[in-house]
């Protein structure tokens, strides 16, 4: 629940965080992954915006020799799994405004109202993504 900081900065946007639950072979880098319970997370949200692969696995972890394992850089995984918050959404929850360096980004439009809506995105990822 984001009560209380509607209207002021997020607190802890952009901390980093990792699921707890991790897809078998990892994540999908053209989907976005939310856990809503993080307790990493002072927003209580952890996201996975668009990375390939595990983050609990990094490049250089003996795991990565095994066949069918796909490991990802740490820079990749600290730029793209962070903690975030809900900025705008179809609901009458509370929202948050994003700190500097991120931007309210259409994440999902798609399952509940608790989760349906946008999200605190790093503002240099959603630039990359523009034609």
């Amino acid at each position: 629940m984001l009560s209380g900081i509607t209207g002021c900065e997020a607190p802890g946007v952009g901390d980093p965080c990792t699921p707890e639950n991790v897809p078998d072979g990892g994540f999908v880098g053209s989907e976005s992954f939310l856990e809503l319970s993080s307790l990493q997370c002072r927003t209580r949200v952890c996201i996975v915006y668009r990375l390939d692969g595990d983050p609990r696995l990094v490049v250089g972890d003996p795991a990565c020799d095994e066949p069918g394992v796909f490991c990802t850089d740490r820079a990749e995984i600290n730029e793209r799994v962070f903690c975030t918050c809900r900025c705008d959404g179809p609901d009458n929850t509370s929202k948050c405004s994003c700190p500097g360096g991120f931007t309210c980004a259409p994440i999902f439009e798609q399952g509940g109202e608790g989760v349906q809506g946008s999200y605190c995105i790093r503002s240099q990822l959603i630039e990359d993504e523009l034609p």
